[in-house]
C-alpha cells in the first residue's frame, strides 16, 4: 500500500524530525535522506527507526541502496508528492530514514582514551557545524565537544553538509565550565583560538600529544569566560584579512593537530 497523504501519522511524525529540533530530542531519532547518505548510515552501524520510506521510481533507481535498508527496517512506499512534502531539498531523490541520535556522554574514560579534540562553543551556521564534523573525520580527530547553544548536528541541513561524517564522528554535549577543567585534569592542553597577536601562533606552536581547541561563535569568537577556563590560546597567522570563517579556522586547525601526530 503506497501512502499518499499528508495527514498519515507516519507522515506527519518524519515531517517534524525533519522541522524541529526539540521533536529530534523527544523522539531520539533524526532524518535522513538521500541514497549516499543513507547508505552511509547502514553501513557505519547506526540504528535505524522501524520504517523507511521510498517512492517507486527511487527502488528503480536506486535497488541497491533499498536493499540494504531493507535488511534494517520495513520498507513504505510513499508517492513522489509526499517525498517533496518531507524532503528538505529541492529535488529528493525519494529515499527517507530515520537513525538513532549518535551524541555520546564524556566521561574520564572517554577523555583517556582520546588525544584530540575540537571544542566548539556557540556555533549557529549549521553548514559551519557540518564542515567542522567532516574535517574532523577527515584528520581523525578523537571527537567533537558542543556546548548545548550550538547548532543542531543532527537537522537535515548540517547532516548533509557532513556528506556522512556525522555517522562516524564521536559528538559530544558540554557546557564549557563542565568540560575544559576535566580535560586540564586528564593532561589535555586547551587552547582558545583567539584573534589576538599575542596568542601563540599556530604553525610555531609546538602542540602537545592531548590537544582540544575552542573554536568560538561565528560573529564573536570564543568568551571571555570560556578563554580564562583555557588559560592558552591559539592565534592562526593571517596575510590581510582580519579574520576566517569559523569552519575554515577550525579546518586549519585540525590539520595542524593531525600533523602533530605524526611527529
Amino acid at each position: 500500500m503506497e501512502i499518499s497523504s499528508r495527514k498519515n501519522p507516519l507522515i506527519k511524525q518524519y515531517r517534524s524530525l525533519v522541522a524541529d529540533r526539540k521533536s529530534r530530542r523527544e523522539e531520539g531519532f533524526f532524518p535522513c535522506e538521500g541514497s549516499k547518505l543513507c547508505e552511509e548510515a547502514v553501513k557505519s552501524g547506526c540504528t535505524l527507526g522501524d520504517d523507511a520510506f521510498v517512492t517507486e521510481a527511487a527502488m528503480k533507481k536506486y535497488p541497491d541502496t533499498v536493499k540494504l535498508i531493507s535488511e534494517k527496517c520495513n520498507i513504505v512506499t510513499i508517492t513522489e508528492d509526499i517525498a517533496g512534502y518531507i524532503s528538505d531539498t529541492k529535488t529528493p531523490q525519494g529515499i527517507f530514514i530515520t537513525v538513532k541520535l549518535l551524541d555520546k556522554i564524556l566521561n574520564l574514560s572517554t577523555i583517556n582514551n582520546s588525544a584530540h579534540f575540537l571544542i566548539l562553543e556557540n556555533l549557529q551556521d549549521s553548514g559551519n557545524v557540518g564542515t567542522i564534523i567532516r574535517t574532523c573525520d577527515a584528520f581523525k580527530i578523537d571527537g567533537i565537544i558542543m556546548s548545548r547553544d550550538c547548532a543542531d548536528p543532527f537537522s537535515p541541513k548540517t547532516v548533509r553538509s557532513t556528506m556522512g561524517s556525522v555517522f562516524r564522528v564521536p559528538i559530544y554535549f558540554s557546557d564549557m565550565d563542565e568540560v575544559i577543567p576535566p580535560l586540564k585534569e586528564s593532561d589535555f592542553t586547551v587552547y582558545a583560538a583567539l584573534l589576538d597577536k599575542n596568542a601563540k601562533k599556530l604553525g610555531e606552536e609546538k602542540l602537545p600529544k592531548r590537544t582540544a581547541v575552542v573554536i568560538g561563535n561565528e560573529g564573536n569568537g570564543v568568551t571571555d569566560s570560556t578563554a580564562a577556563l583555557c588559560g592558552n590560546s591559539l592565534y592562526i597567522p593571517m596575510e590581510s584579512a582580519e579574520s576566517l570563517n569559523a569552519s575554515v579556522a577550525a579546518s586549519i586547525i585540525a590539520w595542524e593537530i593531525s600533523k602533530s601526530r605524526k611527529n
